[in-house]
């Protein structure tokens, strides 16, 4: 099965902030491509909260002359639609960022099959104290550095291609009427 990682790290609480975006694509558990592009947010999102960037570490000096979202989206969007089911550790956060800039920009719509790999956690590993992607990643022995959108991309790829998708955990995403 061919799965698409997704990441997003934002630059404050306003939807569609999007300050990094990171892309993996695995085919049967093995890395076949990967992207990570640090994006400039939208006039009037920009703005960076200090809380924000005391998580991810990205600063507005560090996007302020990157590529807004629509730059980057064409070849984001190819990666996505490559893979048979996109995974996306807390899919609401991500998914509600990507409905939201898609907006901003108009851009045309877009849907995929997509897999949350929270749920699949907590489903599969009830007695597990937290289902965060660290705790997961470290359950399968997997390195990465969080809140870093190209790793926990590939983490949360990583982790579902080793746990599986149960039946009735694949949902479809669709910015479309």
């Amino acid at each position: 099965m061919k799965l698409a990682g997704l990441d997003f790290e934002t630059a404050n609480g306003k939807q569609g902030s999007i300050c990094e975006a990171g892309c993996a694509v695995l085919e049967d558990g093995v890395l076949m491509e990967r992207r990570e592009w640090l994006v400039c947010p939208h006039k009037g999102y920009r703005w960076m909260r200090e809380d924000f960037t005391d998580i991810h570490g990205i600063t507005y000096w560090d996007v302020c002359n990157c590529e807004e979202f629509d730059s980057i989206w064409p070849e984001l969007r190819r990666m996505l639609l490559s893979a048979d089911c996109v995974v996306i550790h807390n899919a609401p956060f991500d998914l509600g960022h990507l409905r939201s800039v898609l907006e901003l920009y108009g851009l045309p719509p877009v849907e995929f099959d997509f897999v949350d790999s929270v749920v699949v956690s907590r489903r599969l590993f009830p007695e597990m104290e937290s289902h965060s992607l660290a705790a997961m990643a470290e359950r399968f022995g997997i390195v990465f550095r969080h809140h870093d959108a190209l790793e926990d991309a590939m983490a949360c790829a990583s982790i579902i291609a080793r746990m599986g998708i149960p039946d009735g955990c694949v949902h479809h995403f669709s910015t479309g009427e």
